[in-house]
Formats: C-alpha cells, structure tokens, sequence
C-alpha cells in the first residue's frame, strides 16, 4: 500500500485539491458548505438557479444546506493560487529539456512558417524555399498573434453581452406593447358583448309583451265572436219560427223582426287588434331590418377588417408625373433625364414627380412593402384620391399626403415632431406601409428589421378613399415588393 502512495505524484493530489469539482478548474472565490465540500461561488449559485429547485443541497454529497451558512474560504483560495502557479512553473522548467527531431534526434530550434512545424537543422534542406525562423522568435510571434485574437474575443463578447441586454430589454417592450395593446382590446370587446347582451334582454322583454298583448286582445275578441255568434244563432231560430206561424201570426211584430236582422247585418265588426298595437308590431320588425341593416356590413366589412391583409399595389401610369418611368410590370419607378411625351390629364401630377398606386382603400387593414434607392430623393406613403394633381403640391397632411422618406438632404416625416425615435436611416432598404383605415391610421415600418419608424394618428380620412403615394427624385429608385 505505500509503494502504492508512494508511486503517486504530490502535485497531481495538490491539483486535486485546488480544484472545483464543477467547473473542473482552480477554485475562484472558493467557498465551504455545511457538509464541508468546497465550491467556486459562482458555480454553486449556477448549479443552484438550473436545478429550479426551491431547497438548495451539495452537488457533491446531496446533501441539505442553506445558503445563509456559505462562508469563503480564504485559505482554499490560497491553496488554488499557490498551486496553478507552481503548474506554471512546470512547464517552464521543463523548458530545459528541449525537443528533438524524431529522425536525426536534433534539437528542434527552427520553425517553418509555410508548413507550421519545427525542424532541426539536419531538416533545413526540405525547407530550404520555405520561411524559416528561430523556435523563440516563432513563439514570440504567435503569442503576440494569440494576444491580438484573446483582445478581439475580449471585445466580441462585450458586443455579445451588449445584445443580450438590448435583446431582453426588446422582448419586455415588445411583451409589454402586445400586453397593453391586447387587453385594450380584450376590454373593448367585453364592453361590446355586455351592451349587445343588455340590448338582446331589453328586446327579449318587449317581444315577450307583445306576445302577451296580442293574445290578450285575440282572447276578448274570440270572446266577443262566440257571444255574436250565439245571438246569430237565437235570431236565426226565431225568423225559422215565425216563418212556421199562421199568416195573420207571422205579420205580428215582423217588421221589428227584419229590423233587428237588417241592423245586425249593417252593424260595423268589432276591430280585433287596435291600431296601437299594430304599430309597436310594426316598429318591431322595422327594428329587425335595422338591425339586419347594421350587421350586414359589420359581417361583411369590419369582421374581415380586423384580419390584416397585404395589398397587392400596382402603379398607376395615369398618375405619374411625365419625367417618372414606370416598369413593364408596373411594380417599379424612377426618374428619366428627359420628359415623356403624355397627355396633361387631370389625373397627373405637374410638375411634382408624383405618381398614385393603381388601388385605393376604404376600410380595413392592409399593408405593402417597398425597396427604397440608397442614392437620390424619395418617399413613400399613402394619400386622399382628392389630393391636388397640379402646382407645387408639398408633400404633408395638409395637401392630404402622410409619408416618409428622404429629400433635401434629410430623412423625415412631415407634420411629426423630431424624435430620438425616429429610426429612418440610410441602414433603411424597404419599407413597411401600413394603412388601418378604420382606426385613422398611418404606420411605417424598417421590414428588415420590425422596428416602428412613426406613426401618423388620427388621420382625417373622412370616409374618403386612400390610395398608395410615390415620389421620385432624380438618381432615386422605388420598387414594390411581391
């Protein structure tokens, strides 16, 4: 058993003991637990906060422990210093003994940079095109070369951590935006069910008093039929009687017979429902084609409206300011050097290198995205169909125009107050247009990013139709995405 020990190498059990049995490296900021085993700190809080369970215990032994009772072990700590530098002192010494070629068993002390190996001298002729440098100068070169990529993975993880910050910081806004927004609309919702129900009881109530009214009216009616129809039938027998008697007997009172029989037969019918109530029957159903009248277009229009849809927008060359040229597909624009020869019609813009999409919106949801030119003036947005064709018409809600884009030197959107929020850039390749009619809105989007430019709110559409806007300028370019 001692020949056994004694076979052991110290510094192997001295590394063992300076060791996290965790992170399988030299103890940092090493503490003890109450059973007695040694942890680095921060891998007994990970080890902690990925089991997920509320009871903390050893990694080592299991066993049950608090985490009020971690206390640091210094002299550990000491022993871990102590030891990973003794380690390094090792290979420094064995420095001293130095390497040699397997084939001539020369000392190694040349290195070949084409091949990346090192060779003895008695090698030299296999690299003798090669660049060939000293043991030493090759290590000094690599560890500067080692030092220069340990800096930029340095860096790089800095950068990692900024976007991890950046990344959970944009999913508490993002989380918190749908939060808002959803519950705003969870409320709004509710609040429609609980008015549709409140109207449902009250029309419940009053069809159920019209039913009662009209069976109470057709009860006295049927009542005072069954009483008529009696009397018909007394009288009917008493004329079949006098027509029986002698004729001297049957002229007796005859004429206040045939009066009574003449009066019954002139006598005006008793109405067995009153006017009143065949109105409040008749403003009943006029309430159900009201209602029938209402629902219809909140079915046919305002449900499919809240589904959001992309719009397939096309060009119209009808618009288009006569220097635009619009492609074949008409999916594209840009600016010509010259003019083109087109009829002056009062649907094109002049002078302004406008031109209109093909399709116009009334209601609903709708989106389309477009490439924008890095170079030149553009943008991009949407318009009334009655917005001016002719003069200096400025791009802005007051012509009835809400965009963004870039012109004049500058990126902006009329009409909004500057913002640090304000996210068009030159890092901008297409943009997201998005058009909530119902709701009077404007949105723009980066559609490479998500990332909201601005948004124009309570747009003064007025039930007017509203249709895709473009602009042109010189070197621009703008193409509609598929």
């Amino acid at each position: 058993m001692a020949d056994i020990f004694a076979a052991r190498d110290p510094m192997e059990d001295l590394h063992k003991e300076a060791t996290c049995s965790v992170c399988q490296d030299y103890f940092k900021d090493p503490v003890i637990l109450d059973c007695g085993h040694n942890f680095c700190r921060a891998c007994l809080t990970q080890t902690w906060e990925k089991s997920g369970n509320s009871e903390t215990s050893c990694p080592q032994c299991r066993e049950i422990v608090s985490q009020k009772n971690l206390r640091t072990n210094q002299q550990l700590a000491n022993v871990a210093k102590i030891t990973k530098k003794l380690s390094l002192e090792g290979p420094k010494k064995a420095e001293g003994k130095e390497k040699v070629c397997e084939k001539h068993k020369e000392p190694l002390k040349l290195f070949c940079k084409d091949d990346e190996i090192l060779f003895c001298k008695m090698c030299d002729k296999e690299h003798t095109d090669h660049r060939r440098i000293p043991l030493v100068t090759a290590a000094e070169d690599y560890k500067d070369l080692m030092d220069l990529h340990q800096r930029c993975l340095v860096k790089e993880g800095e950068k990692v951590l900024e976007y991890k910050a950046k990344t959970e910081k944009e999913a508490q806004d993002l989380l918190m935006q749908t939060k808002t927004k959803m519950e705003t609309t969870l409320e709004e919702i509710v609040e429609m069910r609980q008015f549709l129900d409140k109207q449902e009881q009250h029309l419940r109530a009053q069809l159920e008093e019209l039913k009662k009214q009209v069976a109470r009216k057709r009860d006295e009616h049927l009542i005072l039929l069954s009483r008529e129809l009696s009397s018909l039938e007394s009288l009917i027998q008493e004329m079949k009687e006098k027509c029986q008697q002698p004729p001297a007997e049957l002229l007796q009172d005859v004429k206040n017979l045939l009066q009574r029989c003449e009066e019954r037969q002139t006598s005006e019918k008793p109405v067995a429902f009153p006017p009143e109530l065949k109105w409040k029957i008749r403003e009943f159903c006029d309430l159900n084609s009201s209602l029938v009248g209402v629902m219809k277009p909140f079915r046919d229009s305002l449900i499919p409206g809240l589904e959001l849809q992309k719009a397939n927008v096309t060009l119209d060359p009808d618009t288009g300011n006569p220097w635009l040229i619009l492609s074949e597909d008409r999916k594209s624009v840009r600016q010509e050097l010259k003019p083109q020869d087109l009829p002056d019609n009062p649907e094109r813009f002049s002078p302004r290198a406008y031109v209109l999409g093909h399709e116009g919106f009334t209601r609903g949801r709708h989106f389309w995205e477009v490439v924008v030119g890095a170079a030149g003036g553009w943008a991009v947005g949407v318009a009334k169909k009655s917005v001016r064709r002719k003069g200096p018409v400025y791009i802005g809600p007051e012509e009835g125009i809400w965009a963004v884009g870039k012109w004049r030197g500058r990126y902006r959107a009329p009409s909004l107050a500057p913002s640090p929020h304000f996210l068009l850039s030159e890092k901008t390749k297409r943009v997201r247009v998005f058009l909530n009619y119902a709701a009077n809105q404007v949105a723009f989007y980066d559609a490479d990013t998500g990332d909201q430019i601005c948004v124009f709110a309570d747009v003064p559409f007025s039930g007017e139709t509203v249709i895709p806007f473009f602009y042109v300028q010189k070197d621009g370019y703008l193409g509609i995405s598929p």
